[in-house]
């Protein structure tokens, strides 16, 4: 689909959407949030100011909707019968990707100048996805409380995560998230 301006037809806003996404993700993690500008997001992925506001509100909602496409993502991943190392797994491919590390990146480091990014991308991926994980660790046993969640999740992230963070090594491969998983799970005693 070759992108024009002007109205997009209702079968077409989800592409658009997702292109403009696209384009504030590649600015985002080459630029940083600060230096990124509706402008040029608009300008490079050929919409008008006003759809990309329209979609996103603001520039910190654009970073947001980028984040919640990542944490969608694992949701989307998995049924209502997945099994909570399928969820885990999902976790771990989707946070050590690319570009999930990049965002994490550029949170981080414009986090002090812009405190309610940070509040924004915890809400819409961390908590949303140890939320995830909570149900799914309830359905074993509804016992477990929003700390099991937590710990889970910081295993899931864990010291490759770190490494990752520091460009010190690259994302897993499907078989090595499944592992990672599975060793996460079990350090928390389940199987």
């Amino acid at each position: 689909m070759t992108a024009s301006r002007g109205r997009v037809p209702d079968s077409n806003r989800p592409i658009r959407r997702a292109m403009i996404l696209d384009t504030a993700v590649a600015l985002f993690l080459t630029a940083g949030f600060a230096a990124t500008s509706i402008d040029e997001v608009a300008r490079r992925s050929e919409a008008s100011k006003s759809t990309v506001y329209a979609y996103f509100g603001d520039k910190a909602g654009l970073f947001s909707a980028a984040v919640e496409r990542l944490h969608d993502a694992i949701a989307e991943s998995i049924d209502g019968e997945a099994t909570l190392a399928e969820l885990a797994t999902s976790v771990v491919m989707t946070l050590h990707s690319d570009e999930a590390v990049g965002l994490h990146r550029t949170v981080i480091a414009e986090s002090l100048r812009f405190p309610e990014l940070a509040r924004s991308f915890y809400a819409s991926g961390p908590s949303r996805s140890t939320q995830m994980l909570l149900a799914a660790l309830r359905r074993a046993d509804p016992a477990i409380t929003a700390v099991h969640a937590e710990m889970l999740y910081t295993l899931l992230l864990g010291e490759s995560h770190r490494r990752r963070l520091l460009g010190l090594s690259g994302a897993p491969s499907v078989r090595e998230a499944a592992q990672h998983a599975r060793d996460a799970l079990h350090a928390l005693g389940h199987r």
